[in-house]
């Protein structure tokens, strides 16, 4: 039986029962799946009553459990709690529990709360530190984690050069090398998204941490993203809409470069619609492609000062929608319009070589040519076979444009949160 009662933030004192006694008092992580509690008290009279306490570190918020055990001078307790599915635990929360003990004369004890950090019990995982993100692996050459901790370095400083952070508040990430591996650590998606493999990472902003598939910059830089975007903002802001957070993820990515706005305007929905990812994984390609383009076009088109003197506002509680008033002078059914009606080619980035131009930097021409190439090809051998099987249903298969996969012919195959 679970009940949820909400106590006061300060951990409980210690009380001590008349001849009530702990024996022993053990946690153990089973992950992914569950971690569980157990327990051996011993006392003069019979115990008749063991409650479990417990709670994230960042909750005020206790639930407790009654574990089931048969009455007498010394007992022993088991409870697991589930983390997975719906009681999704993310990697590196921090749990607080305790145990209230009572015999058959009413005496009661209770132990001193403990704090257990849940973690990926079944790797031996190490730790680089690059600047305050500090990153967990496992099975990775050395080498390899020095080269990316090295372009790291410089990634993380202009991050947060563009964010104007002056605390070196420490962030963590962990990184799996297999889906396989990984699927545990990542919440629940629908089946679909997690056969299609959409997501690559995910971030926990209020825990600080991140998980990832892949030793990879752009991922690393692009989850490190959310969570120093977090701390820019603070405790005073309201809840960001999603294009925001990941239009500025992706934005920042090593070597990325945003579709134009003319490119894009035609696809998706409207940004005011864009406050959380849903969707096929086809809108959600489309969501993360319009998301770094918005945000492209409002750091390279108004500056970047703009841009940090409208996270400033949010940081003070500002709502989005004011924020860009004031600083940019429209709402956000403007911007979506002045977006839409920007300049045909991408938006060039500071860090592009003069005299050097990016591959990156005519890539929605490539795309668009590619999938104008696509198109014409699918309707020759569509038309060479309606000759030989006149019979086929002109239903069957995917049309060019209804493919996902052709519109980010040269993009990464996997979104990342």
């Amino acid at each position: 039986m679970l009940t949820l009662s909400l106590l006061a933030a300060s951990p409980p004192a210690q009380a001590s029962g008349h001849g009530i006694t702990v024996v022993t008092d053990r946690w153990a992580i089973q992950f992914p799946g569950h971690v569980s509690f157990d327990l051996t008290a011993q006392a003069l009279q019979q115990i008749v009553e063991v409650r479990l306490l417990y709670r994230t570190t960042q909750s005020r918020t206790w639930a407790y459990a009654y574990p089931e055990f048969q009455p007498g001078r010394q007992v022993t307790t088991s409870f697991n709690l589930n983390t997975s599915g719906a009681n999704f635990l993310p990697l590196g929360t921090k749990l607080e529990y305790y145990y209230v003990i009572r015999d058959a004369q009413g005496n009661v004890h209770q132990t001193m709360p403990t704090v257990l950090e849940y973690t990926d019990t079944r790797f031996q995982w190490e730790q680089a530190r690059i600047g305050s993100l500090v990153l967990m692996y496992h099975d990775i050459p050395a080498s390899k984690v020095t080269q990316v901790s090295e372009e790291l370095a410089g990634e993380l400083e202009r991050l947060r050069d563009l964010l104007q952070l002056n605390t070196e508040q420490p962030i963590k990430g962990v990184i799996y090398n297999h889906r396989s591996a990984a699927v545990g650590a990542f919440p629940k998606r629908s089946r679909t998204m997690t056969e299609q493999h959409v997501f690559e990472g995910f971030a926990f902003p209020t825990l600080g941490l991140f998980v990832g598939l892949g030793l990879e910059p752009r991922l690393i830089i692009h989850e490190s993203a959310h969570l120093l975007l977090h701390q820019k903002l603070g405790p005073r802001a309201l809840p960001v809409p999603a294009w925001l957070d990941e239009g500025f993820a992706s934005y920042v990515e090593p070597g990325s470069v945003a579709y134009s706005g003319q490119s894009l305007r035609a696809l998706g929905a409207p940004l005011k619609n864009m406050a959380s990812i849903h969707g096929t994984p086809r809108d959600i390609g489309i969501f993360y492609l319009k998301a770094e383009s918005v945000v492209s076009y409002l750091v390279e088109e108004h500056g970047v000062e703009s841009f940090q003197r409208f996270l400033g506002l949010i940081s003070q509680g500002r709502s989005v929608n004011n924020a860009l008033k004031i600083t940019y002078g429209f709402d956000i059914v403007e911007l979506d319009s002045l977006w839409g009606a920007g300049s045909d080619g991408p938006p060039v980035r500071g860090r592009i070589t003069p005299g050097r131009p990016s591959p990156f930097l005519y890539f929605d021409a490539w795309v668009f040519g590619l999938l104008g190439l696509v198109v014409m090809a699918a309707a020759a051998v569509r038309y060479v076979t309606s000759k030989l099987r006149p019979s086929l249903d002109p239903e069957e298969g995917l049309q060019p444009w209804e493919d996902p996969d052709l519109l980010e012919q040269e993009q990464d195959d996997d979104w990342r949160l």
